[in-house]
């Protein structure tokens, strides 16, 4: 496992190389395999609603798949997700122990990708706006990689001068001179709850900083809201658009997102009532650049329930967990995953979705073993009450 969470990072790294991408599958398969025959779980007792959930979701996804079969790539990166939240599920105890691969991995994407960035521009470091990605395609690609390894470093790593000097220091310096758009705001929000974080270990005072969280993680569904206003009916686009144009981000692709938006929507609205239920199919002839969309176009309203249970299954789960380092990295990998998902399809580049579905998975089975989840969530008797 420890060999898996290192050589993770480095892959997502190597994107180029995509047979890469199906060994580590079929890594993942070995290892589900294996611990599922060492330990062979009692399933009535090991299962939870959310593995439900997941098995659904990856059954419409299986359909949408079988309606436009030239999407193989994004059918085997969703589901090559959802194998990740499994091996979570199963080896959450084990992860734990190897949290040191993780921090060595971090180190090395963060570091390489430094130097690279002073091998190409030298002395003109300060002025980079484009850094064409690092050892990445795109910058976006490269800021969600050093956001993860920061926060890995950050959450696990040892308290050294190096460790405070990355994360405060080279980290932010490689995101933000960049033309990484939304990441450079997921960074700042993944900075402040680990402030939070951090308040909470020194002044004890988790209701309070509970609060504090649940406020700022509700002012960014608020923004998230905000800037799907135009595609649900809000005319004046530029009063929207305008939020994009500062010093951090840059509005210039919002116009087409929102044109791509708009017709992906309207090809949806005018399909079958069976494909608005259930999905019109993996491929819908453009990128559509957007998580939200891309559910709701892929898998109909029905997709986009069952991710909403599962959201809330998780949410609920999370706030059932002692450990707050748990529960502050489950957070984080929501807010990354999700955040991301507003301008683009994260769940189907494995870079932006496997770990969030890994600690999803360990969030689960914390839980579950610690004997404190309860199927009140689900349970309509009890709601009743």
């Amino acid at each position: 496992m420890s060999f898996f969470l290192f050589v993770k990072q480095i892959v997502d790294m190597l994107y180029q190389y995509k047979f890469l991408d199906y060994i580590m599958v079929g890594l993942v398969l070995l290892l589900l395999v294996y611990q599922t025959a060492l330990v062979r779980p009692d399933l009535r007792r090991w299962y939870t609603k959310a593995d439900l959930i997941i098995l659904l979701l990856g059954t419409l996804t299986t359909i949408g798949f079988l309606k436009t079969p030239v999407a193989y790539e994004n059918y085997f990166k969703v589901i090559s997700a959802f194998l990740m939240y499994f091996v979570g599920r199963i080896y959450y105890d084990r992860i734990q122990e190897c949290y040191g691969a993780l921090v060595s991995g971090a180190y090395l994407i963060v570091y390489l990708n430094f130097f690279k960035r002073i091998q190409h521009f030298g002395w003109d470091l300060l002025k980079v706006k484009d850094a064409g990605g690092d050892f990445y395609y795109y910058d976006t690609d490269m800021a969600f990689a050093i956001i993860l390894a920061m926060v890995f470093i950050a959450m696990f790593g040892k308290n050294t001068v190096i460790k405070y000097l990355t994360i405060f220091a080279v980290c932010p310096y490689l995101v933000f001179y960049s033309d990484a758009g939304i990441q450079k705001i997921l960074m700042l929000a993944v900075y402040a709850i680990i402030l939070v974080y951090l308040t909470e270990l020194v002044f004890r005072k988790q209701k309070l900083t509970s609060i504090v969280l649940t406020l700022m993680i509700i002012g960014m569904i608020a923004v998230v809201i905000t800037i799907y206003l135009p595609v649900m009916g809000v005319e004046n686009k530029e009063l929207i658009l305008g939020l994009f144009d500062n010093r951090l981000l840059n509005n210039s692709n919002m116009y087409d997102r929102y044109t791509k938006w708009e017709n992906i929507l309207s090809i949806f609205h005018q399909k079958g009532i069976g494909e608005r239920l259930f999905g019109a199919g993996l491929d819908a002839g453009i990128p559509i650049e957007s998580l939200y969309i891309k559910l709701l176009y892929a898998l109909g309203y029905v997709g986009v329930l069952l991710a909403l249970l599962l959201i809330g299954y998780i949410t609920y789960c999370v706030v059932k967990i002692e450990d707050r380092k748990t529960f502050y990295l489950a957070v984080i990998m929501a807010v990354m995953l999700m955040g991301t998902g507003v301008t683009i399809n994260s769940m189907e580049c494995v870079q932006m979705s496997w770990f969030p579905l890994l600690f999803a998975g360990m969030v689960i089975s914390s839980v579950r073993e610690g004997g404190r989840e309860k199927d009140a969530f689900f349970d309509y008797h009890c709601m009743l009450k």
